[in-house]
């Protein structure tokens, strides 16, 4: 059986580096005489609308040929893509590859994926049939939303950061110091805020939390190791929650995280660990989730994993 690929590219991932590795990889797939269709991601929210028409086309098409959808982009665009896959039902869901063509490629640092696109394509065109990964699934009582992720969903300081990120022009030039001065704005207009935690039959109430980020593997914000233990092969999601200490605790913390996560054993941090989470957060805050935005407001989340078909073989290295 053959495979096709349907193809979406966002050119601006990365400040432009999305369209270098597009450049890239189309010759490649031209060479090895791939069957392909590719569309290019327009506007926020595009990718999502591209997925859900490809995914409906390959649903009404006789099946000849394995279909895969390539997304090349940052992590925002394979979220994009996931939630518009998702707004198919079917069965035997399209399965998900990826090359990554951001600036922080935290999904495929996660997965272990190779960071050179030729690689990483070979990755794709020599994989062998779908493999499942888990991906984070939330529903959000207050507004009935139901989306799905692929990193992590975070509830005040990261998703002020990225906010801070998100709207400053500079992005991706200045790399980690650009996230260190938006880290110390957020930090200035981050207060901490009513957060309850259940698991299972554990209630836990914070008064004062200051960051909640639920993960479903290590890295953040562009490398960083938040969550050591987090796994894309297993069914857990793991959360960190840390509480509104003073700035120097945050700097000795920041210091930790950078030095490779032993940040999880200050009393001001709590972890958790769990196939299922319930965040009750009764005030406005901002919210993130893969590195967007999901609105200033209050929350009241469901969090698990479910299993994907992902097309990624991440067992062939450079042989170069």
């Amino acid at each position: 059986m053959t495979t096709e690929y349907d193809i979406i590219i966002n050119e601006l991932a990365g400040s432009g580096h999305g369209k270098t590795v597009w450049e890239i990889v189309k010759p490649l797939l031209e060479q090895r005489q791939i069957v392909f269709e590719y569309r290019v991601s327009e506007y926020a929210g595009h990718t999502t609308r591209l997925a859900t028409q490809f995914a409906e086309k390959r649903r009404q098409s006789l099946h000849t040929a394995t279909r895969v959808l390539l997304v090349i982009g940052g992590d925002g665009t394979l979220n994009e893509a996931l939630n518009g896959l998702m707004q198919v039902p079917t069965d035997d869901p399209m399965p998900l590859a990826y090359i990554p063509g951001g600036s922080g490629n935290d999904f495929a640092r996660g997965l272990g994926m190779a960071t050179d696109p030729a690689i990483a394509l070979a990755q794709i065109l020599n994989n062998m049939r779908a493999r499942p990964l888990n991906i984070g699934t939330y529903h959000e009582t207050f507004k009935n939303e139901h989306r799905y992720f692929v990193n992590n969903v975070g509830l005040g300081f990261d998703a002020q950061i990225v906010d801070d990120t998100n709207r400053s022009k500079q992005k991706g030039k200045l790399g980690h110091w650009a996230y260190l001065s938006n880290a110390l704005k957020a930090y200035s207009q981050q207060e901490g805020y009513p957060l309850t935690v259940h698991v299972g039959r554990q209630r836990d109430r914070y008064r004062h939390a200051f960051l909640c980020t639920v993960s479903n593997h290590p890295y953040f914000g562009g490398g960083v190791k938040i969550l050591p233990q987090a796994d894309l092969h297993d069914d857990q999601l793991e959360l960190i929650v840390i509480e509104e200490p003073h700035w120097w605790i945050i700097l000795w913390l920041f210091l930790l995280l950078v030095m490779g996560g032993r940040h999880l054993n200050s009393r001001f941090v709590h972890h958790y660990r769990s196939k299922k989470l319930h965040l009750l957060v009764n005030s406005v805050e901002i919210g993130q989730m893969d590195g967007q935005t999901i609105g200033n407001r209050n929350y009241d989340l469901y969090l698990s994993t479910q299993p994907y078909p992902f097309w990624i073989d991440t067992s062939i290295h450079d042989h170069h």
